[in-house]
């Protein structure tokens, strides 16, 4: 069972990592959309990453996690980034990263009208394209961006636990699966 285990995590591991290459040679190839679905996949699971992380209930051990809409997550971060100021007191993310309209949810709508809106009207099919390189390309740097802080906010728990002591994370979304009315 143990073999089992160590094989599959290693297997994610791995898949982790090939993502930047896979993602860099679909820019590089013109092949943006791909890009831009990875791109949307590792954001997302970064996200989950980091709400499990510093223990919200929808990260990634949660059974529901399938439930939790990308901008609940963005919701609950931004409020625990406000909130607890020394979490991120040394993050490389904007102050407007998580901030409802700010640089993650603008990229995620550019990619909703992208990807949903992409055969919907003809007249803007080419500029759709066209947009799709500079939103991969955002994507990119974006996914690397929560890979590092996810990395940087585990190194944190392990190397300064008691910045966490006072920390409770709290669900901003009384409509998320995830969301327990006993701890509010």
């Amino acid at each position: 069972m143990q073999d089992i285990e160590i094989k599959s995590s290693e297997k994610q591991r791995q898949m982790h990592k090939d993502f930047f290459d896979r993602c860099k040679y679909a820019i590089e190839a013109g092949y943006y959309l791909e890009a831009i679905l990875m791109e949307y996949a590792a954001i997302e699971s970064r996200l989950e990453a980091i709400c499990g992380i510093v223990g919200f209930p929808c990260g990634q051990y949660c059974l529901c996690r399938k439930d939790i809409a990308i901008s609940t997550r963005i919701n609950c971060l931004r409020v625990y980034r406000n909130t607890f100021k020394s979490v991120f007191k040394k993050t490389k993310l904007s102050p407007h990263f998580f901030t409802e309209k700010g640089t993650l949810r603008k990229w995620i709508d550019e990619r909703n009208r992208i990807v949903h809106g992409l055969f919907k009207n003809e007249v803007k099919y080419t500029q759709r394209i066209q947009n799709s390189k500079d939103l991969a390309e955002k994507g990119y740097e974006y996914a690397r961006l929560l890979y590092n802080e996810a990395n940087r906010i585990r190194r944190l728990t392990k190397n300064h636990p008691e910045i966490f002591v006072s920390v409770i994370p709290q669900c901003k979304n009384n409509d998320c699966k995830g969301f327990n009315k006993d701890n509010q």
